[in-house]
């Protein structure tokens, strides 16, 4: 049949058609808006819904701490048809669990492109869910508020932070779009009724074209690409096929975008270096993405099957494997989560991390699809097990450190002990758990410990000092070294507490403060110590106006009962005197003995008024005095003794605490010359004294060079009347003052330094003594010299060495020597004078502590 171009029934056939088109167009524009809106405010409705109830069921799973289930729910959100994804984000903006595990651990304003930090911000302050889309209005985007309160998550306590939610509006705009295009080729098909009507009327004129349309048509439905269509005819058809060529580019778009997007899905999965497992429970069929090739080894041109996996595996681990996937699909688990361990084709073991769900179900329930990710935990379970390692080590070291270990709460309390600690206490490790450290240190260091360890937590570390008690009462003494422990969030979580016990080292510390402090044999305050209360008292005096004193105490003629009764007697009765002065005293008096015979007593803060104190000083004196002038048994003898005292008072004009020493000590000799017993005080006529002091340093240096002094020897005899040795006394014989007093020249050549040339005199000289008598026969008795060495003397760095010299240089044995010491070389530099005691005594010589008195050799 012949076609004409325009002929009258193309041209009405092509009126209807097109009529027809433009009304049914309009209509499922219409018809489109109309149900996308109504799609869009459905999809809102849902989306609270379904939010309300997730928000609810996180804050009571987060409120009890099961996390678990927190991820489940993420999990679960994503399963929904709509959600691209579900997130829960902290406070701080990192993510805290999600559905796209790229993201996990990650800011989310630079992981997820279309979050809104402002929105999440403001939703967390004001508490209240926003819901918000783009400009397409195709995505609803919701930020909900969680309240995260739980513990041990890395989370601070009472947390605000959000769920996160994108609804994908695609779905339902795609079902819409296809309900609208099914309305229009109803609405064509009702067309082409009509058309094939006209056809049957106009025959063949419309019949081919249209023919050659619906070919087209069918291969458009079938999914296939076509060429552009272009058929002979009318206008009317040509637009016709127009509108079919772009129904097939949209569709091929469509199906490229999906093809697009589902590339973007598996790319984020690689990308995280998770393979991806699909499998058909229908069919059996399974299918392994390229990453899970890889990962297991295989090639990624390979064909994987299930049982090619299945070999993989450990055969240890296949039956716990195949179990949970099984108890997954039967419904009894929410999420199948596996770890187990490969062989990899290389031979290598690995550790393999299984996370898989059922996402589709026929008519009757029943699972149809799986799909699950594997992810590589080699390198996580290896750093684990160097973890658990490094952790044994260190709690080896723990248990075996020799220095106690005290693990603390924040709270003070006990969470760990080592063996160390609980041997230093006395107690069991599991008595001491659970209880407070303050509980086994003595009371009196309580509130201190406390206050160390509460500012520790700023300062971070506490150093110190302790008593403790332990299980059987005995005080330790230890000191502590404690550090302050923080949790992940920087919160103060703890202390750990290093205790050694230090209690030995105490006993001597106080043996050795005993013995530099304190009189050995009456236990009372030394030199030393005694220095050191007077300058305190002189300075408090000084600050309040008061007047003090100081007595200085010679007890008369004890060398006599020393040298007829034995120096047993004679220390018993240094005690017995120091006794007796104690009671005679203040308590807040201070009775120290300088050595010897000789015993000093400091009264401060008599009166403000200086007659009206040294009047009170001296009734102290006398009332010494009378408790001294009582007979003392010793023993079983009956001793009597009196005492010279020496009064000086304090502070007048400069005077140091040397001076104060000095003035009473000259009192004492004032007093001693005023026939013994009696009571002095010092005065400023005794400068006459100093005066003196001062010619004899002046004379001393001449004295010396024309060998001015003489040596006398005291002989000395055991209890069998044997004589033993001798004792060097050094006298001195001035042309113009005759016989000068021992304590008098003694003192000068102190004070002026001539007594290390005098003390060298008096070594080569008795040296050449003891070789002389050598000589002519000594007794087999006898058995060494002895000689006083003064402090200044002994200091010398060459000491030993010129002591040495001199034997050496008289020709005589080390061993015929006894250096005598008195106790004030101890008061300083101890280690130094025990040091050159020592190599002294390698040398031969004998070492001698005279404890005494100075006697003036």
């Amino acid at each position: 049949m012949r076609y004409f171009r325009h002929s009258l029934a193309w041209v009405v056939v092509g009126v209807i058609s097109t009529s027809f088109m433009l009304l049914s167009a309009l209509f499922s524009f219409n018809q489109y808006a109309v149900l996308k809106q109504h799609a869009f405010e459905e999809a809102r409705v849902n989306l609270k819904t379904i939010l309300m109830v997730a928000q609810a069921r996180f804050d009571k799973e987060f409120r009890q701490g099961d996390l678990e289930s927190v991820e489940r729910e993420v999990m679960a959100l994503n399963l929904l048809d709509d959600v691209r994804l579900s997130a829960v984000i902290k406070s701080d903006g990192v993510v805290k669990y999600s559905s796209s595990f790229v993201v996990l651990n990650q800011p989310a304003a630079s992981q997820l492109p279309q979050f809104d930090e402002n929105v999440f911000r403001r939703v967390i302050e004001n508490r209240a869910p926003v819901i918000t889309t783009n400009t397409e209005h195709d995505i609803l985007f919701a930020y909900y508020p969680l309240v995260m309160s739980f513990k041990d998550v890395g989370l601070r306590p009472d947390t605000v932070g959000g769920l996160y939610v994108e609804w994908s509006l695609y779905r339902p705009y795609l079902n819409i779009r296809n309900t609208v295009w099914q309305n229009l080729m109803f609405l064509w098909g009702i067309m082409a009724l009509v058309l094939a009507t006209l056809l049957v009327v106009l025959k063949m004129i419309v019949l081919s074209p249209l023919q050659a349309l619906t070919r087209k048509a069918d291969q458009v439905a079938s999914g296939q690409e076509i060429e552009v269509f272009h058929p002979k005819g009318f206008a009317e058809l040509g637009e016709l096929a127009s509108a079919l060529n772009r129904m097939n580019r949209n569709l091929m778009q469509s199906l490229n975008d999906v093809k697009i997007s589902e590339q973007r899905w598996v790319f984020a999965l690689e990308g995280a270096g998770d393979g991806v497992q699909d499998w058909n429970l229908r069919t059996g069929k399974t299918y392994f993405s390229s990453q899970f090739k890889t990962m297991m080894g295989f090639s990624l041109g390979s064909s994987v099957s299930w049982d090619d996996w299945k070999n993989l595996v450990m055969a240890d681990d296949w039956p716990f494997v195949e179990r949970k996937i099984q108890r997954h699909i039967q419904g009894l688990s929410d999420l199948c989560r596996i770890e187990y361990c490969i062989r990899h084709r290389n031979g290598e073991a690995r550790f393999i991390l299984m996370r898989g769900k059922v996402v589709d179900f026929d008519a009757d329930g029943r699972a149809v699809r799986f799909i699950a990710t594997h992810s590589d935990i080699t390198s996580q379970r290896r750093t684990e097990d160097a973890l658990r390692s490094s952790e044994e080590k260190y709690r080896m070291l723990f248990d075996m450190a020799q220095e106690g270990i005290w693990v603390l709460d924040a709270n003070g309390y006990t969470t760990l002990v080592n063996d160390s600690l609980a041997d230093i206490l006395g107690y069991e490790k599991e008595d001491i758990v659970g209880q407070s450290i303050l509980d086994f240190v003595d009371p009196s260091n309580r509130t201190r410990l406390q206050e160390a360890i509460t500012e520790g937590v700023q300062t971070r570390v506490v150093h110190q000092d302790y008593e403790f008690v332990s299980r059987t009462g005995r005080r330790i003494h230890v000191t502590i070294k404690a550090a302050a422990l923080y949790d992940s969030a920087g919160q103060y979580a703890g202390r750990i507490v290093g205790v050694m016990d230090i209690t030995e080292r105490k006993r001597a510390e106080e043996r050795i403060r005993q013995q530099v402090l304190y009189d050995e044999l009456t236990r009372l305050p030394n030199r030393r110590m005694l220095n050191d209360q007077l300058s305190q008292e002189q300075a408090r005096a000084i600050r309040h106006g008061h007047c003090g004193a100081l007595l200085f105490i010679d007890l008369d003629h004890f060398k006599n009962i020393n040298d007829s009764l034995g120096h047993p007697i004679g220390d018993g009765l240094l005690i017995a005197i120091a006794e007796r002065l104690r009671q005679v005293i203040r308590e807040e008096d201070t009775l120290a003995r300088l050595g010897g015979d000789e015993f000093v007593v400091l009264l401060p803060e008599l009166n403000d008024d200086t007659s009206k104190a040294a009047s009170m000083a001296r009734n102290v004196a006398l009332k010494v005095q009378s408790a001294l002038a009582e007979a003392f048994d010793v023993s079983g003898h009956k001793l009597n003794i009196g005492c010279s005292i020496g009064i000086a008072l304090y502070p007048l004009d400069q005077d140091t605490i040397h001076d104060i020493m000095k003035q009473a000590d000259a009192a004492m000799y004032r007093a001693k010359e005023e026939g013994r017993s009696a009571v002095c005080i010092f005065s400023k006529e005794m400068h006459q004294q100093i005066e003196q002091n001062l010619r004899l340093q002046m004379l001393l240096p001449g004295a010396l060079e024309e060998e001015q002094f003489i040596l006398y020897f005291q002989p000395q005899f055991n209890e069998r009347s044997e004589l033993i040795g001798a004792e060097v006394l050094l006298r001195w014989e001035e042309p113009t003052l005759g016989f000068v007093r021992p304590d008098l020249f003694i003192r000068a050549a102190e004070e002026s330094g001539q007594i290390i040339p005098l003390g060298d005199w008096v070594l080569r000289k008795a040296c050449q003594q003891m070789a002389q008598w050598r000589a002519k026969g000594l007794p087999d008795s006898f058995d060494r010299l002895a000689i006083n060495i003064s402090a200044r003397q002994f200091s010398q760095d060459d000491f030993a060495l010129k002591v040495e010299a001199f034997t050496k240089e008289a020709n005589i044995s080390p061993n015929d020597l006894e250096l005598e010491i008195t106790e004030s070389m101890l008061l300083h530099h101890l280690d130094q004078v025990v040091e050159k005691m020592r190599l002294l005594n390698r040398m031969g010589f004998y070492i001698a502590l005279d404890d005494f008195g100075t006697g003036y050799s």
